[in-house]
């Protein structure tokens, strides 16, 4: 093949993993909506996407090396076109028949098998693609390194361009469906071009089998067996566990928003990227690829390791305590991006944007990348089998992903937190360096070995505690910090000016003791209701909010519904200090606290609740899109009992226009403690607000027992005072107007600024 022809296919191929990254994106977060967003849900969905693209390169690997270089990249071009295909139809699959599917996948095997049956064609396709391409484009045995090397960059950097701009760009302005069509139309798009390009390929004859290259007798006798497809199992085990806690710590760094997935993971892949490209430069010029892959694996380790302890310590050294915090310009429910008032300001987003990301995973990242031309070349033995045994060396590290995330996932992270995971991830890596080590002159061996041991495990008893590294990321003090990690989320407890404040993944919730509107947000409509007997709240946050419902006697259960396990401990904590409200909550046996999605619990439930409420979630957060769309809504609607009503935070105009379109009548009410922030109650049926009824209920509740004289005095004066005006239901053309699950546009605000008109 020339070297245009060769250009080509490389540009495509980035434009196909452009497109698979889009689409791995968007089909996680559609089936999220269903599935959950809780990690069981998250983990069987990764694993099934990877278990896919496992059997898809296996597959591709068999069928590169029967067609030949030629009818393999029409073989590629078949395989975009069928993902093209699939694309533009796969959200009916995903939404629709998922939704009427998920009341039956409650066990683990029953959600990891439909999870595959539902990604095993896109996904399996997708797998093809590298071993078909290598075969169609590798001529020469001694090539396969440099061109697989740079294949596999040019994919990845396009899906790392894919994340960027799908994250920031086109979710916020296409919606789900948009997007999916136009990453669709790419890979229809990359299959025309490729045919076009096998059409003008000048007709070769298959080259005859080559020995392997002359080598070295040790890595010759290696590449010759199956260690190497091991070896890269277990780092591949590795990564992908390194890539879990480098996501939870950038996170973190970054405030979470609905853009820190996409903007996190368009680094890494370019990083990864840029790391294959480079090391295919000059992985053909390498006389050991075996110790050159072995002593690459152990720097991943130690700099897993040394970027997080530099970001902790260094500012210690210098008089700083903690990360700069991004800063955002919110006034009301106008978004104004982000303040460039000072240089400091600019400093700050340039850290947590770029710089900070960068250095906690930036070269580690680097070196994974890196390693792939030299383990790729230590197994291409001929041209012949070159797409079988790339196939298989994509088999045998994705088999060591789903490992990894399991284990980090479900074990690792819950047993040793983060600062315990990365350490024994990293102590792991020992195992390679030791390797290398050995392949060393004999005399040096010794000296290499002991020096590996001690560099990385030095740097593991030198790490900080899992306490004291989330002690930085929330820039608090020993005394004034609690922490609960979990698998789900890094839950914590800081004193903000003698309150205690509740962080996820290092964002502020909401404080103890209690605010009036959180606490409102369950009790008033326990007020409201004639005759309340069930409850639900969806969220548990500091426990406001259930703990207001929950003061109504006239309730026989109360299910909550909290995503984060931790905060559950955190509350323990704050009742041994001395919360009555937190202990009243804990020990109420009407109460009922569920650790998982609460989206997901409504869907399988078949329940019907008197009051339902949702949490105080912010519209920027991840994935609060799922709890502020139209079609949530008629999920709420659909668990009501007869008479019943939801509660929750208007979080925008454009939430109350949602709800507006599903309950014809909604309540809207203004708190003037917490800055005038209002709360709507919905119903089917109309709405009684019986002021002297509810002050009535709220008296024989006992409050003194309940709240503090002071709450006690605002929460009745506000009860006497509030105008609870009704929401007048206007029929609207424009969309826009509304959140849809697959067009959550107030989650995506720099794209969707919610300053549409209110319905009433």
């Amino acid at each position: 093949m020339h070297a245009r022809q060769r250009a080509v296919l490389f540009a495509v191929f980035a434009v196909t993993g452009f497109s698979a990254l889009t689409l791995q994106v968007v089909w996680q977060r559609v089936i999220s909506l269903h599935a959950g967003v809780d990690l069981f849900s998250f983990t069987t969905v990764v694993a099934a996407f990877l278990a896919g693209l496992g059997l898809g390169s296996l597959l591709g690997g068999v069928l590169a090396d029967r067609l030949g270089p030629r009818r393999s990249l029409l073989a590629f071009a078949a395989s975009n076109a069928g993902i093209g295909i699939f694309a533009w139809f796969s959200l009916w699959l995903f939404y629709d028949v998922y939704r009427s599917a998920v009341t039956h996948l409650q066990g683990t095997l029953a959600a990891f098998g439909f999870h595959f049956a539902l990604l095993i064609v896109p996904t399996t396709l997708m797998g093809l693609s590298l071993p078909l391409v290598s075969r169609g484009l590798v001529d020469r045995i001694d090539d396969a390194g440099p061109l697989v090397g740079r294949l596999y960059a040019a994919n990845t950097l396009g899906a790392g361009v894919g994340a960027g701009v799908s994250g920031w760009i086109l979710i916020g302005s296409l919606g789900f469906v948009g997007v999916v069509r136009f990453a669709g139309v790419l890979n229809l798009l990359a299959a025309v071009s490729v045919v076009a390009l096998w059409r003008t390929a000048a007709r070769a004859t298959a080259p005859a089998p080559e020995p392997v290259a002359d080598e070295p007798v040790a890595a010759a006798a290696l590449s010759r067996s199956w260690t190497w497809f091991g070896v890269y199992g277990l780092t591949g085990a590795v990564a992908l566990g390194l890539e879990i806690v480098f996501f939870r710590l950038v996170d973190a760094l970054m405030r979470s928003n609905s853009y820190t997935f996409g903007h996190v993971l368009a680094l890494y892949l370019i990083v990864f990227g840029t790391g294959a490209a480079v090391a295919s430069r000059f992985v053909g010029r390498v006389k050991r690829p075996d110790r050159w892959f072995l002593g690459i694996q152990f720097s991943i380790g130690v700099l897993a390791l040394l970027g997080p302890l530099v970001l902790v310590e260094l500012p210690k050294r210098l008089g700083v305590y903690g990360p700069f915090k991004a800063h955002f310009a919110i006034d009301g429910y106008n978004v104004g991006g982000y303040r460039f008032d000072s240089l400091e300001e600019i400093l700050r987003v340039v850290f947590v944007h770029l710089a900070g990301p960068l250095l906690l995973m930036g070269l580690p990242v680097l070196a994974m990348g890196a390693s792939f031309p030299f383990v790729q070349r230590l197994v291409a033995e001929r041209v012949d089998t070159l797409g079988r045994r790339t196939g298989l060396l994509l088999l045998a590290n994705i088999a060591g992903n789903v490992t990894g995330t399991l284990l980090v996932g479900f074990v690792l992270i819950d047993a040793l937190g983060t600062s315990g995971t990365l350490r024994l991830l990293a102590g792991v890596l020992l195992i390679p360096g030791v390797a290398a080590a050995a392949m060393a002159p004999r005399a040096r061996r010794p000296a290499f070995a002991a020096g590996a041991v001690a560099l990385l495990l030095g740097l593991v008893a030198i790490f900080p505690s899992n306490f004291g590294l989330w002690a930085y990321f929330h820039s608090a003090e020993a005394g004034d910090f609690a922490l609960a990690e979990d698998r789900a989320c890094v839950n914590a407890l800081k004193k903000v000016e003698g309150e205690d404040f509740l962080f996820i993944n290092a964002t502020s919730q909401n404080g103890y003791p209690f605010d009036d509107f959180h606490v409102l947000v369950g009790l008033l409509p326990a007020l409201v209701h004639p005759d309340p007997q069930q409850g639900m709240a969806v969220g548990l946050g500091i426990g406001a909010t259930p703990y207001g419902m929950s003061r109504d006697p006239r309730l026989d259960h109360v299910d909550v519904v909290e995503i984060c396990g931790g905060e559950v401990d955190l509350l323990h904590v704050l009742a041994r200090r001395g919360a009555t409200e937190m202990d009243r909550l804990l020990t109420d046996p009407r109460v009922d606290i569920h650790v998982g999605d609460g989206r997901k619990f409504l869907l399988s439930s078949d329940e019907r609740f008197d009051v339902l409420t949702v949490d105080v979630v912010r519209p920027q957060s991840a994935f609060s899109g799922n709890l502020y769309s139209v079609e949530f809504y008629d999920l709420l609607r659909s668990r009501l009992a007869s008479g019943g009503l939801v509660a929750q935070w208007i979080a925008t105009p454009r939430v109350l226009n949602s709800a507006t379109e599903v309950f014809p009548h909604v309540l809207r009410l203004s708190v003037a403690s917490y800055d005038g922030s209002q709360f709507m109650i919905a119903s089917q049926q109309p709405i009684v607000f019986d002021r002297a009824a509810i002050l009535e209920r709220f008296r024989a509740l006992d409050p003194n027992k309940a709240f503090s004289p002071a709450q006690v005095a605002s929460i009745t004066t506000f009860l006497m005072t509030v105008d609870p005006g009704e929401v007048s239901v206007v029929k609207r053309i424009d969309e826009g107007g509304l959140n849809r699950d697959l067009a959550p546009r107030d989650e995506y605000f720099l794209n969707n600024p919610p300053s549409v008109e209110l319905r009433g």
